[in-house]
């Protein structure tokens, strides 16, 4: 397989994978909690979700969809012949997309020990595995497309 065509599949995979990391960190939970207790007889259940709608994490969600967004729009330009004309674009896109995994392991890490510390039963959603499986195949691809560029 010749490079152009390399570069070309994973122009594409890129952006299929980093819309699909975006969508799914926006609108679906990034993770549950639940918890239950009991008093004066009577058992009960507390249930609930995080995600952009939760004070504090919204935007730190919103942001990292922006990031792979961008990733996306960069990957849609090099699909179409004759807009990327140097790397320059493909290494903005490695970046933002690396700092988004970086995100991603920081708001895994803040969940735990905030869902710990609230004594809370809790696992991530599908914003979380969608995010970052999402985040690490567009760093793949867009690796990818930087070692098989050429003019």
């Amino acid at each position: 397989m010749n490079k152009k065509v390399l570069f070309r599949i994973s122009s594409i995979l890129a952006l299929i994978f980093s819309v699909t990391g975006a969508i799914l960190m926006l609108v679906t939970p990034w993770s549950y909690w639940w918890t239950s207790g009991s008093g004066g007889g009577i058992r009960w259940w507390v249930s609930g979700t995080v995600g952009v709608w939760t004070a504090g994490v919204g935007p730190f969600l919103i942001l990292a969809a922006i990031f792979l967004l961008i990733c996306a729009l960069i990957s849609l330009l090099a699909v179409l012949p004759g807009k990327i004309t140097n790397r320059t674009p493909l290494i903005i896109s490695l970046i933002f997309s690396i700092v988004v995994l970086v995100m991603i392991v920081i708001g895994a890490v803040l969940t735990a020990v905030i869902m710990a510390a609230d004594e809370l039963y809790w696992e991530f959603g599908a914003g979380f595995y969608g995010g970052i499986s999402g985040t690490l195949l567009t760093i793949l691809f867009t690796l990818l497309m930087i070692v098989t560029w050429e003019k």
